[in-house]
């Protein structure tokens, strides 16, 4: 009779062990898989998907405080529905222009970007800078929301036309009309006064604009949008 009594309260105990133990080894199963990279199936590719920890610091006091810290400090997925802020196209921002340093390198070197000229008819020639952008009230996506943008070319475009500027070259170049509307003012009088340069000056300057090399005063490219 003692015996067993004996055995039935080991079979309690190992009992009890047994439901102790397995709460605990299905914690640490679900903490094991929650620091392992997602896996993504889509189609026939597999992608695997690790937590990029955002970075920066987020100042404030209060409730909004916490929530910026909470926003700062969530993971950003890249397969998730918020795209970066920086990634976002130029119909998005609000970007301003490019500052002109109108060719002064040393106003350029002291604030780091800018534009020494504007204009080029090539890559090659078009100088590129960066400027601040913003990204519009009702647009959402992650990370800070005014950045700056790189590669940002030097151009700006204004009134002049290359058609109707050709045009007024090809019958109204004997009276300047093409240099009065480039706003080479100078030059359009003096070949207003010489009729043309008796033609030898209209021709020239139709050539002129038809290789590229006759372009607006201000430096500013052909509006591309007739």
């Amino acid at each position: 009779m003692r015996r067993r009594l004996v055995l039935y309260a080991l079979s309690a105990s190992l009992f009890v062990v047994i439901i102790a133990i397995i709460p605990t080894t299905g914690a640490i199963q679900a903490r094991s898989d929650k620091e392992q990279p997602q896996t993504v199936v889509s189609g026939t590719a597999v992608q695997s998907v690790v937590p990029v920890q955002a970075t920066g610091s987020v100042s404030g006091s209060g409730s909004g405080s916490s929530a910026a810290a909470g926003s700062s400090n969530s993971a950003f997925h890249p397969l998730g529905p918020n795209v970066l802020c920086s990634f976002l196209p130029r119909d998005f921002l609000e970007c301003k222009e490019p500052i002109d340093h109108r060719e002064n390198a040393t106003a350029k070197r002291e604030k780091g970007y800018g534009c020494l000229k504007f204009g080029g008819s090539t890559y090659e020639d078009v100088e590129h800078t960066k400027v601040q952008c913003t990204v519009y009230a009702d647009i959402d996506c992650y990370g800070n929301r005014t950045f700056y943008r790189e590669g940002v070319p030097c151009v700006r475009y204004t009134d002049h036309y290359f058609v109707t500027t050709l045009i007024y070259s090809m019958l109204l170049g004997f009276l300047g009309m093409d240099r009065f509307c480039l706003g080479q003012t100078g030059t359009a009088v003096g070949k207003l006064l010489t009729m043309g340069g008796v033609g030898v000056w209209w021709i020239i300057d139709v050539i002129l604009l038809v290789t590229n090399n006759l372009l607006p005063e201000d430096g500013s490219n052909w509006n591309p949008y007739v």
